[in-house]
């Protein structure tokens, strides 16, 4: 059984809320959102809480209460200034403003609600929701089992409703054009009086 929860004024980053994606070829397509959540936030204990409970729920002799979390068993819910990344490093050292912060991924094999303030229906085309801007989220958290090898507990995405604007993470092309000037493309072009082409 999942344990729902709800987490406000959270940021949004590796935002795949509108299309679903997939690491390769050989995984199905989520939808999915990377959320960034600060070690102080108030929503933060019922998430800890409804994720070992889930897990307790299904994996019962090795989630002991008030041992931690069972050794050898994955969860979505990573500390961004301890856990680390494939190439060994903490996931706070390539993403910065993952720092003094938990990062919690949700996903879902189904589009999740998407709404404004006012519980709007938002779709892509809007812009109103991207990576970097704060949201609430309703997700749910659930033990899983792969193969009998992988064990753990997830977060599956049920919705989201746009908080707040914050800046965007990634490069905005806009900005990439900002130290150069006309008599800069001028040189570029050179004294071209026909197309090349």
């Amino acid at each position: 059984m999942s344990r729902k929860i709800m987490l406000r004024n959270v940021r949004l980053s590796y935002e795949h809320i509108f299309t679903p994606s997939a690491f390769d070829d050989n995984q199905a397509a989520k939808y999915s959102a990377t959320l960034i959540i600060p070690k102080d936030h108030p929503d933060l204990p019922a998430l800890k809480k409804a994720m070992f409970e889930a897990g307790q729920e299904k994996y019962p002799a090795a989630f002991v209460s008030g041992k931690g979390w069972a050794k050898g068993y994955t969860c979505a819910l990573k500390d961004a200034d301890s856990d680390l990344n494939a190439d060994g490093e903490t996931l706070a050292s390539r993403n910065p403003e993952y720092a003094g912060c938990y990062i919690l991924k949700a996903d879902s094999t189904r589009r999740p609600l998407v709404v404004g303030r006012r519980k709007e229906a938002l779709t892509e085309a809007d812009g109103v929701i991207y990576s970097g801007c704060y949201i609430n989220v309703s997700c749910a958290a659930a033990a899983y089992e792969f193969g009998k090898v992988k064990k753990g507990v997830k977060c599956y995405l049920n919705g989201v409703q746009f908080v707040k604007d914050g800046e965007r993470f990634g490069t905005d092309a806009m900005s990439d054009f900002d130290e150069l000037d006309s008599s800069d493309v001028d040189d570029l072009l050179g004294d071209m009086d026909e197309a090349p082409f």
